[in-house]
């Protein structure tokens, strides 16, 4: 998934889009900068697309993405940086996600569940053999 902008093609949006070009010309990999077929529109995309300036992002900017506010700037992240799963446990899995909650009491949920996934992942080996 990537950030997108789109600007009107005029001429202080043309600058617009210089400044952001080269606010961005470190990052790898480099934003796509392209025209609509009617030539219309700027369109900048990338996987992520830092505005120097917060007076930059005027109403006729569409972004598409979410918006991250960077003290002086803005930076722009694609809208499905991650997912949410839902997970129904049966009561028996609910009581060792208990039981590793009381142990690993600092550790964060990340860590909780990729340790009950590497226990169910060693305890279905064992009843595999």
């Amino acid at each position: 998934m990537k950030a997108k902008l789109s600007l009107k093609n005029t001429l202080p949006n043309q600058e617009k889009g210089r400044q952001i070009r080269d606010a961005n010309r470190n990052l790898e990999p480099a934003l796509h900068i392209s025209f609509s077929e009617d030539l219309a529109e700027i369109i900048i995309e990338g996987r992520q697309i830092v505005l120097p300036d917060k007076a930059m992002l005027t109403k006729d900017i569409v972004v598409e993405g979410q918006l991250k506010d960077k003290g002086k700037g803005y930076e722009i992240l694609p809208k499905d940086r991650g997912k949410t799963v839902n997970l129904h446990l049966d009561s028996e899995l609910v009581a060792e996600l208990d039981q590793i909650r009381q142990h690993f009491h600092n550790k964060t949920q990340h860590d909780l569940l990729l340790e009950l996934f590497k226990k169910g992942l060693d305890q279905y080996k064992v009843e595999s053999k």
